[in-house]
């Protein structure tokens, strides 16, 4: 499990539109976040805490920097010890897993495990005593709340533990993650599911985009999968308004966050900002997992060093990959991001592509990603992210079908139009044939009705009395 961002805890409320942008002063980010839309949040217990955190104190937080990083070990010592307390009235069941931020747990809203049922993700360690961190975990947590996708998991509710540590609310579902799902592999799974997992997950990632929304921490734990093998994403990390184009801010939770996924340029010492082709690197990351049950950069471990080692081919650790989707997965993981697929949209043609057997075009595939029909108000006054910049693209030619399937098609259109054809013309017969019998039946009802006619003045004339003289 990965990071989130906030609701406002103390009213009950979440902002839903709202932008950073520090430089354009105090004054002008009040109005613009009073101007807000606003929804709902699930209220909880903790809301009366004195320790709350909001959106609002994103742009009121000091920037001060982040207290050390705890190791795994310690984090995991941290997070067995909350297994069975209750906060905010839910009781922590099982620990799902543990993250370089955050620690996920089955969770319940009654002691017999009869009420609610969520996963229930808590800011744990010394970092959930920084003030800014926790503005942007919770703003980062409802980003996926800013736009509708049936494979994200949006965020139903927030709040504090006693010792003001944030946590947040998801639905449980039943799934496992992605990596849960390699591991039952041998050898990795076969190419034609890890290619079905990357279109689920790309064309979530395009909507997300679209919205100038960037996922930012995109990996197999993140990565849910369905008993019916349908994805879920979850654990948006990157706070709307972090964009590279959009705010100067620091992510003070990104260097935690660093690890076998992480792009090369989100990793050093001063992380750049996260982008679509951030999002796409660590797709691709996955992917080579799912294939290969190894990471592209292999022993790179250190920051430095995931920030300057290329990910290997991997046909070099799977020789019987296939050459397109070889070639799609070295694409998508260029050291630079300019090397990379230009956006989500363009490396979702790619795929598919590649499943209906077809060379995939790489750096030609460059398709601008579509304006979503929302657009959050920018508080900085500058252009939105790329995405929301570039035009709109009403044709999709790069999902045309291949020359088989094509031909299977014509021939079904074909069969359709004879069908049509042969009821066509029976309904033309039968229509005729029922104007001919109606016609048919009105001659003889009127040719009986003449006849009867001329009998009954000779049988008035026969019948006619006889007077005596």
């Amino acid at each position: 499990m990965t990071d989130a961002p906030s609701t406002e805890t103390k009213s009950g409320e979440r902002d839903t539109a709202s932008g950073a942008a520090l430089e354009h002063g105090q004054q002008h980010r009040n109005d613009a976040i009073a101007k807000t839309p606003r929804s709902a949040a699930t209220p909880l217990a903790s809301e009366a805490s004195d320790a709350q955190v909001s959106i609002r104190s994103w742009s009121t937080a000091r920037n001060d920097p982040p207290p050390p990083s705890m190791s795994k070990s310690e984090l995991e010592e941290l997070a067995k010890k909350r297994v069975g307390s209750t906060i905010s009235g839910f009781r922590l069941a099982h620990l799902l897993g543990v993250g370089p931020v955050c620690a996920a747990f089955e969770s319940f809203r009654s002691a017999d495990d009869s009420g609610e049922h969520v996963v229930l993700k808590l800011m744990l360690g010394n970092v959930a005593k920084h003030e800014r961190a926790r503005a942007m975990l919770l703003r980062a947590a409802y980003a996926s709340n800013r736009f509708s996708h049936p494979r994200v998991l949006s965020v139903t509710g927030d709040g504090t533990d006693g010792e003001g540590a944030p946590f947040v609310l998801r639905p449980w579902l039943d799934v496992e993650t992605l990596d849960e799902f390699v591991g039952k592999s041998e050898t990795g799974m076969s190419e034609a599911k890890v290619l079905r997992v990357a279109e689920q997950v790309l064309d979530a990632l395009e909507i997300a985009h679209s919205h100038g929304i960037v996922h930012g921490a995109i990996t197999p734990r993140n990565i849910l999968v369905t008993p019916r093998s349908s994805i879920r994403l979850c654990d948006f990390s990157v706070p709307p308004g972090m964009g590279p184009r959009t705010s100067d801010d620091e992510d003070v939770l990104a260097t935690r966050r660093i690890g076998p996924f992480s792009a090369p340029e989100r990793c050093g010492q001063e992380p750049g900002p996260a982008s679509e082709q951030t999002d796409i690197y660590m797709l691709a990351a996955c992917m080579y997992l799912a294939l290969s049950k190894e990471t592209p950069r292999g022993l790179a471990q250190s920051a430095d060093d995931l920030a300057t080692t290329r990910a290997r081919p991997i046909r070099s650790l799977c020789p019987h990959v296939s050459e397109y989707v070889a070639m799609l997965v070295d694409h998508a993981l260029a050291l630079s991001p300019e090397g990379r697929f230009d956006s989500a949209y363009a490396m979702l043609g790619d795929v598919r592509r590649v499943m209906a057997g077809r060379k995939p075009k790489l750096g030609e595939a460059r398709r601008p990603v579509p304006t979503g029909s929302f657009s959050a108000p920018s508080l900085s006054g500058r252009e939105g992210t790329p995405s929301s910049r570039r035009p709109v693209q009403t044709l999709r030619n790069d999902l045309s079908l291949s020359s088989s399937t094509a031909r299977r098609y014509a021939h079904r259109s074909q069969a359709a139009g004879n069908v049509a054809l042969i009821l066509a013309i029976a309904l033309l017969v039968g229509v005729a044939t029922f104007v001919m019998v109606r016609e048919k039946v009105e001659e003889s009802r009127v040719h009986e009705q003449e006849e009867l006619e001329k009998k009954q003045p000779k049988e008035q004339v026969k019948q006619k009395p006889v007077t005596p003289p």
